[in-house]
C-alpha cells in the first residue's frame, strides 16, 4: 500500500525540486507512514510527534486536551472488590461474593485471596490485623488508580489519582466499610501522561483546602512523587530508579524501578509492608502504570533504544528484583501482584491470540511452540472473560453522600491483580525470547518494528 501511494504521488509531481520538497514535507507531516523508501530522519518530526508534544504540554494538554480525551465519570468503570489484596499475613475474611462467583476461580485465590473490606475493618479494630492492603480505584474510561492502605498507621498512598473527585469518593467508601479513618499522605505517579498525572495539581490544591472533608481525607503535607526525567505535573518529590521511599505514614515501603519507553521517565513502584511481623507471609505489589499491562505492554512513545525494552524485561527476569524492601527476603513471583494502569486484559489477550494464529499460518516457527503459547493465552483470556462477565450488585456507593448514587451499582469485575508468574507465561513482552529483541540492537531504532515483533513473534519462552 505504501509503495502504491508513493508511485501515484511521484507520477503526479512535475519537477524534481517539487518532488524533493513536497516529499520531505509530506513525510514530516506524517501523511505517509515511516517506510524503507525514504531516510528515517524524515519521519522523526512528523505530525504524530507534534500532536504528542502538544498533548504532553501544560498549555494545551493539561488545560484543554486532558478533559476532551480523558473524560471523567461519577462512578467507577469496574467492581474494585475483586482486586483487594493484603500484602502481609494470612488474613481470611468473609467473601463479598456469592459462592458461584468463586467456583473454580484461580483469580479470587490469587495473592492470598480476595478480601472483604468490612470484615477486614473488623479484624483491624479487634487488633487481629495491622498490615497493608491494596485496593483498585477504577477511574476515567478504563484507568486504574490504587490505594495503598496501612491499617497500623491509618494512612494511605494513592497511585495515579487522575480523577480526584472519584478518588476521594472511593476513599470515603473504604472509610465507610472499614470504619477506619484513612487519610491520604502520598501520591505515586508512574509517568507524566494526563490520564495518570492529570489529577496531581487538584489533589495538591484540595490538600490545602480548609473544608472539613478535605482536612479529613488529605494530609496538608501531601507528598507527590514522580520521576526526575518525566517531571510529572505538580510533583514536589522527584525520584529516580532504585530510590526507596516510605509512604502511608511509615506503613509501606517502596522501591522505584526505572522503565523508560512509554515515556522517558516511566517508573514502576514495588511496594511491601514496612512493618511486617516476624513469621508472617509477605507479598509485594507492583504498580506498573503503562509499562506493562495484563497480557501486553504500553506503546513505546519515547523509547530511544531497544536496550531500554531489554532492561525492562531483565527487571522481570531477575529474582533479585523481588527482594522485600523491609525484610530483605526474595518473594516468590506467585506472590508479586501486578497492578496495571488500564483495564485492557481481555482486549490484549484477544489481540495476542489473533496475531499469533496469523503468524503460525505463515510457518514462522513450529506449530507446537506457537500452539503451547496460544493455549496458555487462551486459558488466561477465557478466565478474564468469565471474570468480566461477573456482575454482583454493590450498594455501598449509596452510603457515600457525595456520590449521589440512588441505587446499587452493577459493575463488571476488575481483572487486577495479575502476578509476575502469570505474566511471564502470557504477556506479549515478558514471554518473548530475548533473542527477538536483541536482533534490533546496533540498528537505527524503529519503535513500531519493535512493538510489532513483541506481539507477532512466535518465539516464546517455555510456558510450562
Amino acid at each position: 500500500m505504501v509503495a502504491v501511494t508513493i508511485f501515484l504521488y511521484v507520477t503526479s509531481i512535475a519537477s524534481a525540486t517539487q518532488l524533493v520538497i513536497g516529499t520531505a514535507a509530506t513525510c514530516l507531516l506524517g501523511l505517509i507512514p515511516a517506510n524503507a523508501y525514504f531516510p528515517p530522519v524524515w519521519f522523526r518530526l512528523n505530525l504524530f510527534v507534534c500532536l504528542y508534544n502538544l498533548y504532553c504540554s501544560e498549555l494545551v494538554g493539561y488545560r484543554w486536551l486532558r478533559f476532551l480525551i480523558h473524560k471523567r465519570y461519577s462512578v467507577p468503570h469496574s467492581d474494585y472488590r475483586h482486586g483487594v489484596r493484603c500484602l502481609s499475613g494470612n488474613i481470611i475474611t468473609r467473601c463479598p461474593f456469592p459462592p458461584h462467583v468463586l467456583e473454580g476461580s484461580e483469580f479470587h485465590t490469587r495473592g492470598g485471596g480476595t478480601v472483604d473490606l468490612k470484615h477486614l475493618g473488623e479484624k483491624c479494630r479487634e487488633g487481629c490485623y495491622d498490615g497493608v492492603f491494596v485496593m483498585p480505584v477504577p477511574v476515567l474510561l478504563d484507568n486504574y488508580a490504587y490505594f495503598i492502605l496501612s491499617c497500623k498507621t491509618k494512612r494511605c498512598a494513592v497511585v495515579d489519582p487522575a480523577d480526584p473527585t472519584l478518588v476521594l469518593n472511593m476513599l470515603e467508601v473504604v472509610r465507610n466499610l472499614t470504619q477506619i479513618d484513612f487519610m491520604i499522605t502520598d501520591i505515586l505517579t508512574t509517568h507524566k501522561h494526563w490520564d495518570h498525572a492529570g489529577g496531581n495539581m487538584e489533589m495538591r490544591a484540595l490538600s490545602q483546602c480548609s473544608s472539613e472533608r478535605c482536612r479529613a481525607l488529605l494530609s496538608p503535607e501531601l507528598n507527590i512523587y514522580g520521576s526526575e526525567v518525566d517531571r510529572p505535573h505538580a510533583c514536589n518529590k522527584l525520584i529516580k530508579g532504585s530510590d526507596e521511599l516510605v509512604v502511608a505514614g511509615g506503613g509501606a515501603k517502596v522501591v522505584v524501578l526505572s522503565t523508560p519507553g512509554h515515556t522517558g521517565g516511566s517508573v514502576m513502584f514495588l511496594v511491601g509492608d514496612a512493618l511486617p511481623k516476624e513469621g508472617e507471609p509477605q507479598r509485594l505489589a507492583l504498580f506498573t502504570g503503562d509499562c506493562v499491562f495484563c497480557g501486553g505492554c504500553g506503546a513505546l512513545f519515547e523509547a530511544t533504544s531497544v536496550d531500554e525494552t531489554l532492561e525492562t524485561v531483565d527487571i522481570f527476569n531477575n529474582n533479585r528484583t523481588w527482594v522485600h524492601p523491609a525484610t530483605g527476603d526474595i518473594i516468590h513471583t506467585d506472590d508479586v501482584l501486578i497492578y496495571v494502569g488500564h483495564e485492557y486484559t481481555e482486549r490484549s489477550l484477544d489481540m495476542i491470540l489473533s496475531v499469533q494464529r496469523t503468524a503460525n499460518q505463515t510457518g514462522e516457527q513450529s506449530a507446537i511452540a506457537t500452539s503451547n503459547y496460544c493455549d496458555t493465552v487462551a486459558q488466561a483470556r477465557n478466565g478474564a472473560r468469565r471474570l468480566r462477565s461477573c456482575v454482583v450488585a454493590d450498594d455501598v456507593y449509596m452510603k457515600v453522600t457525595s456520590m449521589e448514587t440512588k441505587a446499587p451499582l452493577h459493575l463488571r469485575a476488575c481483572t487486577v491483580p495479575s502476578t509476575v508468574t502469570i505474566e511471564k507465561k502470557v504477556n506479549a513482552l515478558l514471554s518473548l525470547k530475548r533473542c527477538v529483541l536483541e536482533e534490533f540492537q546496533g540498528k537505527p531504532y524503529a519503535s513500531m518494528a519493535v512493538q510489532r515483533a513483541i506481539y507477532t513473534s512466535t518465539k516464546r519462552n517455555d510456558t510450562g
